[in-house]
């Protein structure tokens, strides 16, 4: 993998698994970093506790610096805990330029005024922000709200895979005029 050697790759790999996080890393190292989960899954150890945790505090940042959804979701798939729980309708406060670029995030909360805290406030900097709203079968739901998302932080947060998320609907727009 250009720029990094297999070592630099497989240690970053290593610690991701064991849901641990390096902030100093260079931001062009977490792309081959995922490359290099999504195609050996099989032959990895995932602590999905920690590394669910890790997602909580870090997905954002991660998203970004990897900068392709698909790749995300397909280890985050094989590396979270998983979902055996219900359907439910759940909503998100989402950039306005991302939506209408059709690259709706991860992160989803039963909550409402959750959702719109983040439309209102951090996803509405650089372009506005959007409530949305969406029907979340099963199936779509990686994860449910880990103990820091429900208890510390209050927000609930559910991971889910966008593309399998139904009826998305925009409820409220903001704009970034504060």
């Amino acid at each position: 993998m250009p720029g990094f050697s297999e070592n630099q790759i497989e240690m970053n790999v290593s610690d991701f698994c064991l849901g641990i996080y390096n902030h100093n890393l260079d931001v062009e190292i977490w792309n081959p970093v995922f490359k290099y989960i999504a195609s050996h899954y099989d032959t990895l150890k995932f602590n999905k506790e920690k590394i669910h945790s890790l997602w909580t505090v870090n997905g954002g940042h991660l998203r970004r610096k990897i900068a392709d959804d698909d790749l995300v979701l397909s280890v985050l798939i094989r590396c979270l805990p998983g979902y055996d729980g219900e359907s439910m309708t759940l909503f998100r406060g989402e950039c306005n330029f991302l939506y209408e670029d059709n690259k709706i995030g991860f992160c989803w909360t039963p909550k409402i005024e959750i959702a719109r805290m983040f439309a209102r406030g951090l996803n509405s900097i650089e372009s506005g922000g959007v409530l949305l709203k969406a029907y979340a079968p099963a199936k779509a739901i990686l994860t449910a709200p880990n103990e820091h998302s429900a208890v510390t932080l209050d927000e609930h947060e559910y991971t889910c895979n966008p593309n399998l998320l139904e009826n998305i609907t925009v409820i409220e727009k903001y704009d970034n005029k504060k």
